[in-house]
């Protein structure tokens, strides 16, 4: 396993362990930052634990665990194929990447995510194992307009960033080691359906973040009351789209905890459920938990105010996704668990995504407190 320190990989280890599944890791990691490999798996372990409701669960998955401390981009597969912690493995899970959707000056995205997939690939064909399983993403589409089909992605439609070619040209290498293999393709990753909490805030969480530090600066400058309704003049500059695929990390790990258990086949697996979200939805449901006046979308003459420059500089990277038109297909994940019909997302659960995630990393910040607490009493206006 690689990825098991990120936010999808610790939870599909816990996930099986808890199910029940009888099996072994052998998880991949760096060290880094004054933590040894083992330091940081262990840490990622007992958070997820923690996160899922069941930390006394942490020290059998512990056991379960064993740490390679490794590279995945720099990995020498024939050295490590002759690990023997390494040699009885049979089954690949590869999720470690690199998710940064801004440019890739320094070729970062590309060497964790091609030339880290491309290691492992010839790692576990070194090792002849049963079955190889990636977790690769839905925007492998890139700047697909329509269906998007759980079939072998094209390239035909341009990308968006970096990542998104760098996934889809790993995945086309999965499909081609003439290994047993399924790829699981999740959309946007955001806080459970259960609370709306997520352990390890990513992508879209950089516009709460960006949003609350503007408030609170603005409020210290102007001297009004950041609690109170506050007029941020700004424009999403994009073509609002109505198919955004938001999915709760719940809904992931039950899903790939129950697909990692059938056999390999060549599948692969949209994990974006069947209820995706409005722009207007999100921005509705995001100013009016924050008490957010005045920003627009889809409005292509830009207001030019220092807001709107700041928003277009730190969170530009991600406009693309408010105007993304796929569609994605879900034929196999309905087949193969039909579990998926049961989960929706709508305006409720983007506002206790909001409300949870302002309450989990601001707890100290009165303003932050009281909106969360306290009913929203009127709409935002633009």
């Amino acid at each position: 396993m690689t990825g098991v320190t990120g936010l999808v990989g610790s939870s599909v280890a816990v996930a099986l362990v808890r199910d029940g599944v009888d099996c072994e890791f052998v998880c991949l990691a760096r060290g880094g930052l004054g933590s040894s490999a083992e330091a940081r798996v262990a840490s990622a372990v007992r958070s997820e634990c923690e996160f899922g409701g069941v930390p006394d669960l942490a020290d059998k998955v512990l056991s379960r665990i064993s740490v390679v401390d490794c590279d995945v981009a720099e990995l020498d597969a024939d050295k490590l194929a002759g690990d023997p912690r390494v040699a009885r493995v049979n089954k690949v899970f590869h999720c470690a990447a690199d998710v940064n959707l801004g440019k890739d000056p320094t070729g970062r995205v590309f060497r964790i995510n091609y030339e880290g997939t491309r290691r492992i690939v010839e790692l576990a064909k070194r090792l002849a194992v049963q079955e190889f399983h990636f977790v690769a993403t839905a925007y492998v589409a890139g700047r697909l307009k329509g269906v998007s089909y759980e079939r072998t992605p094209s390239t035909e439609h341009g990308f968006n960033n970096p990542y998104e070619e760098s996934k889809c040209k790993a995945e086309l290498l999965v499909r081609e080691a003439g290994l047993p293999f399924t790829i699981y393709r999740p959309a946007i990753i955001v806080g459970r359906a259960l609370d709306g909490r997520i352990r390890k805030p990513l992508a879209f969480y950089r516009i709460l973040e960006f949003l609350q530090k503007l408030k609170s600066h603005k409020a210290a400058k102007t001297g009004v009351d950041p609690s109170g309704w506050m007029e941020l003049s700004m424009n999403c500059a994009t073509a609002p789209s109505s198919h955004i695929y938001f999915v709760p990390i719940d809904y992931v790990q039950a899903a790939i905890a129950h697909l990692f258990r059938l056999p390999a086949r060549g599948e692969t697996y949209h994990v974006t459920g069947s209820s995706p979200v409005s722009v207007w939805q999100i921005w509705d449901s995001t100013c009016g938990v924050m008490r957010i006046d005045g920003i627009t979308v889809g409005d292509n003459a830009p207001r030019g105010t220092p807001e709107e420059k700041l928003f277009s500089k730190f969170i530009g990277d991600l406009f693309p996704y408010f105007s993304c038109e796929v569609i994605f297909d879900q034929a196999n994940i309905r087949r193969d668990w039909p579990e998926c019909e049961k989960w929706t997302y709508g305006a409720e659960n983007l506002k206790e995504m909001v409300r949870s995630y302002l309450a989990d990393q601001f707890p100290n910040v009165a303003w932050v407190r009281k909106v969360v607490e306290e009913p929203q009493d009127r709409s935002p206006r633009t």
